[in-house]
């Protein structure tokens, strides 16, 4: 009822900003008009604007509709960007919200991030944050798409990243631990929920073991910075 109330309060609104950013509320499910008008991730993009800097060269798997990007490259002033979508249905959002910015598009690659090179099973959720790999209740439809691991999507770039932020809706534990390590700083959104708690806690223990540190978290996310 809240999110359809709020969409018969908006209607005719094309637009929303966060931080600044412009985003579309094109095709946009109800759930996801009040999510991003109450303010999306911009708790997530407050801490990558903490962390990074704008020399930093970013490695982005679980772009969404593009907000993060833009955060690093408007609020940041990054240049070197790489963006990793599983979900083809939002490249058209990606090029819309960069366009409705007037930030040229980076990098963008439209395959799922996984422990390796093949496809996977990825679920298309009405609320787009919540696509996944992993089964979830309001999936609209599966789809099989083309998966990469980090150390191929790496090989191929025109950049060398030293950060990889990371939102893939649990599938975060599924990537081999050994894949983190050449990366100088990570931003990694856990999904214990999805995942299981262990899960989600062994993985955060065997970052720290490869040698970083905790900067900081915000609910689920959490920015690491290796030791020097």
């Amino acid at each position: 009822m809240r999110d359809r109330g709020f969409e018969i309060l908006t209607t005719g609104r094309k637009t929303v900003t966060v931080r600044d950013i412009t985003l579309s509320l094109d095709g946009v499910s109800r759930r996801m008009r009040y999510v991003m008008a109450r303010g999306y991730e911009a708790q997530d993009a407050a801490l990558a604007s903490r962390v990074l800097n704008r020399h930093d060269r970013v490695l982005e798997a679980g772009s969404a509709i593009g907000f993060m990007a833009l955060n690093c490259m408007i609020d940041i002033g990054i240049e070197d960007y790489c963006m990793v979508e599983a979900n083809p249905r939002l490249e058209a959002s990606i090029r819309e919200n960069f366009r409705l910015n007037g930030i040229s598009l980076p990098v963008l690659k439209t395959v799922a991030v996984g422990p390796s090179d093949g496809s996977i099973s990825f679920g298309i959720s009405r609320n787009f944050w919540s696509s996944s790999a992993l089964r979830r209740d309001n999936e609209a439809e599966r789809l099989t798409v083309s998966m990469l691991s980090i150390p191929t999507i790496v090989s191929e770039l025109p950049l060398k990243p030293n950060v990889l932020i990371m939102d893939i809706e649990g599938a975060e534990t599924s990537i081999p631990p050994n894949h983190f390590e050449p990366f100088e700083k990570l931003i990694i959104e856990f999904h214990p929920k999805l995942t299981g708690p262990a899960e989600a806690l062994e993985l955060e223990r065997d970052i720290i073991s490869r040698g970083f540190t905790e900067f900081g978290r915000v609910g689920g996310t959490i920015a690491f910075i290796k030791a020097q």
